[in-house]
């Protein structure tokens, strides 16, 4: 068996080596030949030949400007219904004081990049968006805006008549730098149709959308959010389709797997997901990501939030290269009772346990110290 194993996992190198860019038919063949301690081995030594040994984090502050969603995705525990605005007290929406009261916190942690998303919010203005970036702006000027998810861009738009390059050039000028890349999902028509609802795009138009504002000079991370109804072969046609959207129109900085949070989602109460992805999934996810796409998007990211925090040490030797970061106020995996806090000492510690070289970077991964 261990000389089988053997011939596969060179077979695999060699191949792989002459020509990265595999198509979803040999992935799935190379994932159903290697094990996962093969898998993994194969993917750090292609993350030891893309990136090297240091593992990056971004110093981020989260805020999310408002829960009320019009898409109410059975896959969310965020959202409060638009429909029953005005008839609960758990909705909200962020006002400029709010925003400044945020920026605070973010200053009194030295963030260096703020994220921004919230629901699906048709009552919000453009100038609403505008008005907070600006704010963010203003209160520390030299921070890096990441904003949005791809169906948020795409849906405020739409509402207010606006193309996706009228409103992503009003959104720069405002002042945002990146998009976040979230709201890609599971690209399969037949998992978004149980996973999400009509009012979030397909995944054909994330990733036209995606095209648009990269040809635009803005960059953003790419995602997907595993772990509830789809299959593996799903997993590994959604980040080929990734990867060949980078190959056509470069302007990911990362690729980020979310494991899917079950708790309080719609899905877990309809019965349709009963219990989260195993440690074993998310270690094979980060390292098919890092083989099938590493040539092509070379920051293979592993969150820390959504897979806890040892799996996500492993993975650092599995094909991760990147925890995201600190992840300040985030409120959306909070939703699912994940409210895990770290440091950059602690990030730092796990980096340094792990055999790897500790970074703390900006939203474009450019390297700002070594700790």
């Amino acid at each position: 068996m261990e000389q089988i194993q053997s011939y596969r996992y060179r077979y695999w190198e060699e191949s792989l080596i002459s020509n990265p860019l595999i198509s979803a038919a040999e992935a799935r063949d190379l994932a159903a030949d290697l094990s996962l301690y093969d898998m993994m081995a194969l993917a750090n030594s292609f993350t030891s030949a893309q990136v090297g040994d240091v593992v990056s984090y971004a110093i981020s502050y989260n805020i999310n400007y408002s829960n009320y969603c019009a898409a109410s995705c059975p896959i969310c525990a965020f959202y409060v219904p638009m429909k029953i605005k005005g008839k609960t007290d758990r909705g909200y929406e962020l006002s400029r004081n709010d925003i400044r009261n945020e920026m605070q916190k973010a200053k009194a942690i030295g963030a260096t990049e703020i994220h921004i998303v919230g629901g699906f919010n048709p009552d919000l203005p453009v100038e609403y968006y505008e008005d907070i970036f600006r704010l963010v702006k203003e209160e520390m000027p030299g921070v890096t805006l990441k904003a949005l998810t791809i169906p948020e861009i795409d849906f405020i738009a739409r509402t207010h008549g606006l193309s996706i390059k009228e409103f992503v050039s009003r959104l720069h000028d405002a002042g945002m730098d990146a998009h976040t890349g979230g709201g890609a999902e599971i690209f399969d028509p037949a998992v978004r149709k149980v996973i999400t609802t009509k009012e979030k795009i397909s995944g054909e138009k994330w990733l036209e959308d995606a095209k648009i504002i990269h040809s635009m000079g803005i960059r953003g991370n790419s995602t997907m959010t595993y772990g509830h109804v789809e299959n593996f072969d799903q997993i590994i046609d959604h980040i080929v389709k990734l990867r060949d959207n980078q190959i056509e129109v470069p302007g990911f900085l990362s690729f980020i797997p979310l494991k899917f949070s079950i708790e309080n989602t719609p899905l877990l109460k309809m019965g349709k997901v009963t219990m989260p992805a195993s440690g074993e999934t998310d270690l094979k996810v980060i390292a098919m990501a890092r083989i099938i796409a590493g040539a092509y998007i070379k920051n293979i990211s592993v969150y820390w939030v959504a897979v806890g925090k040892e799996i996500a040490q492993i993975a650092l030797n599995g094909g991760g290269s990147d925890l995201v970061g600190t992840a300040f106020s985030e409120k959306i995996f909070g939703a699912t009772d994940r409210r895990d806090v770290t440091t950059s000492e602690e990030l730092d510690h796990l980096i340094r346990e792990a055999g790897k070289i500790p970074a703390q970077r900006d939203t474009f991964y450019n390297i700002l110290k070594y700790p």
